[in-house]
């Protein structure tokens, strides 16, 4: 079976409800008769026609239709929460060194010393041998027999591992 892959231009469409218009769009011009019944119903004289409430609708009114205007496949109210949210991003970035995230905390004193203490004990024990004079000699007379043979091995850390084997024949 054939698979296809869909251009996301296509996923991404708007229904349209009723003629060209979207539901957000038919949504915000709804919002005008509901803020009607509310201003007619709460607003004092209660349930009675006075001019400064036909005003507060009218206006009311207004502001929904000019939000619910298309301008390039997008409608204002979108626009002006895009606008509105880049505006009130920070425009620069200060850098806070003091900040705690992504930092290791430092540790105690106590926890200090402890540590340097660890270091001293295992400086100490692993001190360098000075071999003396007789002792390379006779590592010297090791080497010129024929029987023995001398292997360098390298550790992990950089350190160098010299060994003496001896050749079985």
């Amino acid at each position: 079976m054939r698979t296809r892959v869909i251009p996301a231009q296509i996923t991404t469409v708007e229904d349209k409800i009723a003629g060209s218009f979207s539901l957000t769009q038919i949504i915000i011009l709804l919002l005008p008769v509901l803020f009607t019944a509310v201003c007619y119903a709460l607003l004092p004289p209660s349930m009675q026609f006075v001019w400064y409430k036909l005003s507060l609708i009218l206006l009311f009114s207004l502001i929904c239709i000019v939000l619910s205007i298309r301008i390039k496949g997008q409608i204002v109210a979108t626009w002006i929460f895009v606008i509105a949210r880049y505006n009130l991003r920070p425009k620069y970035y200060i850098f806070n060194k003091n900040e705690l995230f992504a930092r290791k905390v430092l540790k105690t004193e106590n926890a200090i010393e402890e540590k340097i203490v660890k270091k001293a004990e295992s400086q100490e024990a692993s001190e360098v041998i000075k071999p003396s004079i007789k002792e390379l000699l006779q590592l010297d007379h090791l080497i010129d027999k024929n029987n023995f043979n001398l292997t360098y091995k390298t550790a992990k850390k950089g350190g160098l591992h010299v060994a003496f084997e001896k050749i079985t024949k």
